[in-house]
Order: structure tokens, then sequence, then C-alpha cells
């Protein structure tokens, strides 16, 4: 049964476009271009990379330089990364950059990489509220060396609690060359490797005692040598700045066993279907099954 139910969800993959959010757009410059443009588009569609191990921790699955353009950027410029569907799994989003050593589109990310920003939980109104929206905003480092890079954006959502429910990585990369910048050599991190499952930013609960986080992997790098306060990686219970668009962590409503009836919608692999008073469709789509992770969250798998 497990077999016919992997084969069958993999069947789903192609109709599954729905089920969560990509990052497909980049701005820069003022201008925000073509869909995939510049980004490197993946065979996964927008579905999470779960495996701590895997390459396609990089760039996502399937997502190669083929086909990709580069596009130029000055060093100490802004630039913006856009969903397709804002995000709403609760969890920290990451900015983080990767230096070719040719070319951006030959380049598979295996060399190390450096964090440039964190959106993590913001504790100042009591709660955790969270970053939650279509658009990311930072700034490539004014310091670091001009040439090709892989800009690579991260969303954890953490909304299932390990180890019963395993964490999810949204993951794209951009191709850019830096012009401008300095000379400044930023410690890196590979990936995979730089998150674990022992990582507290990976295991925590959000639904029980939640009063500080930490955003997994590296210290954010700076210019300054530190962070400059755009949320690094403290482990302070509050961040220097209130995401603009955000939500609470109190559980998502849902029942507490998986759902078998539904009002004639269905609910696409991946997304909730069940919990403690959750009031939205409980029948997954074909070829997947509406798991119970625990009391406020059942989910299409």
């Amino acid at each position: 049964m497990k077999g016919l139910l992997t084969a069958a969800a993999l069947s789903l993959a192609v109709s599954d476009v729905s089920a969560h959010y990509i990052f497909e757009q980049l701005t820069t410059g003022g201008s925000k271009h073509a869909v995939y443009q510049y980004i490197r588009k993946n065979s996964n569609y927008n579905s999470p990379v779960t495996d701590l191990t895997s390459n396609d921790l990089r760039c996502n699955v399937g997502a190669s330089g083929s086909g990709t353009d580069t596009v130029t950027v000055q060093a100490g410029s802004s630039f913006t990364f856009t969903s397709d569907t804002p995000v709403y799994h609760q969890g920290p989003t990451s900015i983080y950059l990767s230096k070719a050593p040719g070319s951006a589109s030959d380049y598979d990310g295996s060399g190390g990489w450096f964090k440039i920003k964190d959106w993590g939980a913001d504790f100042s109104s009591g709660q955790a509220t969270w970053n939650l929206g279509s658009d990311y905003t930072a700034t490539i480092p004014s310091c670091i060396p001009a040439g090709d890079y892989l800009l690579r954006i991260q969303q954890l959502g953490i909304h299932n609690p390990w180890p019963a429910g395993i964490p999810q990585f949204y993951v794209e990369c951009a191709q850019i060359t830096v012009t401008g910048g300095g000379s400044a050599n930023p410690a890196t991190v590979s990936i995979p490797g730089a998150f674990k499952e022992t990582d507290p930013g990976y295991t925590v609960n959000i639904y029980t005692n939640f009063h500080n986080y930490t955003v997994p992997g590296p210290s954010v790098f700076t210019c300054s040598g530190n962070d400059n306060g755009n949320g690094g990686n403290p482990p302070a219970t509050t961040t220097s700045v209130k995401p603009p668009a955000s939500t609470s962590t109190k559980p998502p409503a849902s029942t507490s066993s998986a759902p078998s009836g539904g009002n004639g919608c269905t609910v696409a692999q991946w997304a909730q279907c069940g919990g403690k008073d959750y009031t939205g469709c409980t029948v997954c789509a074909s070829g997947s099954t509406c798991k119970v992770t625990n009391d406020y969250y059942s989910q299409c798998v």
C-alpha cells in the first residue's frame, strides 16, 4: 500500500501546482523581472524539500542554470524575491549568497554559502508573529567581491512540529553578477550540512511554550562584522523590527483526527486537511491521504 501511495503521489505532482508557494520572480534596480527569468526553475513545482542531506536544499529539485539568465546588480543595492502565493506556513525566511568560481549559470552551489538576511519570530506583542507575505526585500552587502553569485531564498515551514512532522524548506536561487563591492571574505557553510535535526530552530514546537526562537543556519554576515539588527540569528526573544505581515503562533484551526468528509472541494498534496476547529476542505486530492500530525494539524501526504 505504501508503494502504491508513493507512486500515486508522484503522479499527482504535475497537477499539484497550487499546494504551497514558490519564489518565482526577482526585482532588481526597481524592475520586476519576468517569472523565472533570473530564478532557476525547479521540477518540484511549489512543493517543499524535506531531506536535510539532499543537494536539492541548495536551489530546489531539478533547478539548474540551464535556460536561466543572469542579472547584474550593484553591491549595496536592494532586491526583492516575490512568491506566486503569499507565504502562509509559520517559520523563518533567510537569504544566502554563494560565490561562483566562474559563471553563475554553470555553478551547482557546491561551494560555500553565507547568510545575509533573516526574518525570524517577533515576540514583542507577547506572542510570536512571522513575516508572512509575498515580497521579501534585502540588500547585497556593499563589501563583498564582484563576480557571479547564486542568490538563495529559503522559507522554513515549521508548522508540523518535529519529530511527528517534518519541517519544510521552500527554496529558490537567482543568478546574479555583482559589480562594485570590496574584498570581504565571509565565513561560509555547506548546503547540505548547514541544517541539522538537532537545531533548536528546526525541532521547536511552536504550539507549546514558544517564547524564543533561533533561526537555523549560520549568523548573518554584515560588512561591519556583526549582525546589524535586521533579524540576525540571536537567541533573543524579540527582533528589532516587527514583521509587516504576520500571524500568531496560535495553532491552526483543525480536528484531532484526520477528517473523512468534505463539502465537495479537495485539498492539494502538502496542504492542511484537518485539525481542531478546522473548517476548510477535508478530502485530499487523488493520490494523497489526510494524515494526523497532532491535535491541531492534519496534512495531505
